[in-house]
C-alpha cells in the first residue's frame, strides 16, 4: 500500500495505491454510494494497480489537531460519535468495517464542528476491533489533563476496548451513563475497574448469531432492538440517496462550545523571525516554532483574518538551525518563491524568501 498527497485546482486528495486488488463488491459500493462517515472516494487506474483518492480539501488529520494542543473530552464524544455513525451506515451497505483505514494520520476531522470522515480501503483487511482498541490508546494519552471528565471518560473507552468480544455498543454505553460528566478524577479508583471487569460473566453467542457475525462484521450483532430508545441512533438518517461528492452528514450530539478551546496566541517569547507583509499592512512575529498560521482563532498561532486562507492552513518549522514550510492541507495553496506547494508538503524556507498563504503575501525576515 503506497499513500501520497495531490492538489488540483480547488481539490486535495488521500491517494492509496493498491498493488493487486481486484474491482469487487465493496470496491464498487463504496465508490458509487454516499456512506455516511466516510471520505468522498473515487477508484482511478494505475498501470499495475488500483488508486482510490479520498476527498480530503479542508480537513485535517487527528494526529495534526492532536499534536496542535490536549482534546477536550467533547471532543473525544464527537470522535467516538463519528466513528460509531459510520459502523453503522457502512453496514447498510454490507461494507467490512475491516477495510477501515483507522489511524490517526487518516482519521480526518472538520476543525471547525469536529465533523469525522473515515478512510475506507477496498481490500485491506485489517483487524478493526484491535485497530480500534490501538486507537484508544493514542488517545489516551492526548486528553487534556485539565479535563478531569475527559481524562476519565477516555481510561473508560480504552478499558472496554480490552475485553473479548467488545463491541461500539459497549463504548456508547460509557458515553451515555448519566453521571460520567459529574465523576471526579480523585475519586475513580482505576485499579478496581479491572478486576470488576475480570468478574464480569461472559457474553457468550449462540452459534447461528455467530455464524452471522463472521458474514455481516463484528458490530453487529450490537444492532439496537426495536424496543431500545438510544440518542445516537436519531443522528444517522436512514435514507441517503446523495453522491459521494456531497458533504458528509454531522454526526454530532450536542455544538462544541467555544470555551474548550484554548487559544494558542500570546505565547511569551520575543519574535525570532517575522512575516511582513508584502502589501505592508502587516507584521506577524514569530517567537517559537513550530508556528501555525490560518484563520481559525485557538487552532492557530496568528489568525490571518481573510476568507481565501484555511483554517490551518501552514506550518512554518525549525530544525538544526534551518526553517521550512508545510501547507496543512490548504485550500488555495502555498507559494514560496513562485512554486506551489503540493498539500501536506514540505520545503525549505531561507530568510529572505516570498511566501503566499492563497492570495496572502508575505516577506520571511
Amino acid at each position: 500500500m503506497e499513500i501520497r498527497y495531490r492538489r488540483e485546482i480547488r481539490h486535495n486528495y488521500l491517494i492509496i495505491k493498491m498493488d493487486g486488488c481486484e474491482e469487487d463488491y465493496e470496491m464498487r459500493m463504496a465508490e458509487e454510494n454516499c456512506v455516511g462517515g466516510f471520505l468522498p472516494f473515487l477508484v482511478k487506474e494505475s498501470g499495475d494497480g488500483k488508486e482510490f483518492y479520498y476527498e480530503i480539501t479542508s480537513r485535517q488529520p487527528l494526529s495534526r489537531m492532536a499534536e496542535r494542543r490536549p482534546m477536550s473530552g467533547e471532543e473525544l464524544r464527537h470522535l467516538i460519535l463519528g466513528i460509531a455513525g459510520a459502523v453503522t451506515e457502512m453496514e447498510k451497505f454490507l461494507l467490512s468495517e475491516g477495510n477501515i483505514l483507522l489511524e490517526p494520520d487518516y482519521i480526518y476531522i472538520e476543525p471547525q464542528n469536529y465533523t469525522v470522515s473515515l478512510c475506507f480501503v477496498p481490500g485491506y483487511g485489517g483487524d478493526f476491533p484491535a485497530a480500534l482498541g490501538k486507537l484508544m490508546e493514542y488517545l489516551l494519552g492526548k486528553v487534556s489533563h485539565d479535563d478531569r471528565g475527559g481524562v476519565v471518560l477516555a481510561y473508560e473507552l480504552f478499558q472496554a476496548t480490552r475485553q473479548e468480544n467488545y463491541g461500539i455498543r459497549d463504548l456508547l454505553r460509557i458515553l451515555y451513563q448519566p453521571d460520567h460528566e459529574n465523576r471526579e478524577l480523585e475519586e475513580t479508583d482505576f485499579s478496581s475497574w479491572e478486576d470488576a471487569e475480570e468478574r464480569r460473566p461472559p457474553r457468550g453467542l449462540p452459534e447461528a448469531e455467530k455464524s452471522a457475525q463472521k458474514r455481516r462484521g463484528l458490530f453487529e450483532r450490537f444492532k439496537k432492538k426495536k424496543e431500545e430508545e438510544i440518542p445516537w441512533q436519531a443522528m444517522f438518517p436512514e435514507d441517503r440517496d446523495e453522491r459521494i461528492a456531497e458533504p458528509e452528514p454531522d454526526y454530532q450530539s450536542k455544538p462544541l462550545q467555544e470555551e474548550d478551546t484554548a487559544l494558542l496566541q500570546n505565547r511569551p517569547g520575543r519574535a525570532e523571525r517575522r512575516l511582513v507583509s508584502l502589501s505592508g499592512d502587516e507584521e506577524i512575529e514569530i517567537p517559537y516554532f513550530p508556528f501555525l498560521l490560518g484563520k481559525q482563532e485557538g487552532l492557530v498561532d496568528h489568525v490571518v483574518a481573510r476568507d481565501t486562507v484555511s483554517r490551518l492552513h501552514a506550518r512554518i518549522d525549525r530544525e538544526n538551525g534551518a526553517y521550512t514550510v508545510t501547507d496543512l492541507n490548504s485550500t488555495n495553496g502555498v507559494r514560496v518563491d513562485g512554486r506551489l506547494l503540493q498539500t501536506n508538503e514540505t520545503v525549505p524556507l531561507p530568510v529572505g524568501s516570498e511566501i503566499y498563504l492563497a492570495d496572502a503575501g508575505f516577506l520571511f525576515l
